[in-house]
């Protein structure tokens, strides 16, 4: 629950930035960015849900492709289903997408260095 939590604050503040360089990617307050990270990541999980049903004979590379067109079309759905948030054409669309795809493999990472034992036992040497 943290975790999500974490992620969804860390999503929005994201949000503001890319707001703040590109031009054509607007957030006009920060209520607006909680709620377009919340629609983002609340339909990419149901389109994960779905897609992880389905089998996918592709390679790695492609699913990852594939995926952040997802992410792409997210923003543009999230943009109108969000008042507050708007994209002005495809390229801040792609801005958004992957700052926010940076941002997740950021957590990810981090949540599983956190997660990840250390072995504290001395090396023996025989």
């Amino acid at each position: 629950m943290v975790f999500l939590l974490v992620h969804w604050v860390l999503g929005s503040l994201a949000l503001l930035l890319v707001s703040s360089v590109f031009p054509g990617f607007r957030v006009t307050e920060l209520q607006s960015a909680v709620l377009a990270t919340g629609a983002v990541g609340l339909i990419s999980a149901v389109i994960a849900l779905v897609l992880t049903r389905v089998p996918v004979p592709t390679g790695l590379a492609i699913s990852a492709i594939f995926l952040f067109g997802i992410d792409i079309g997210l923003f543009r759905v999230a943009a109108l289903l969000v008042p507050g948030f708007a994209m002005l054409g495809f390229a801040p669309a792609v801005a958004g997408a992957l700052v926010l795809v940076a941002l997740h493999l950021l957590v990810l990472r981090l949540r599983h260095d956190r997660e990840t034992p250390v072995d504290t036992t001395p090396l023996m040497h025989s």
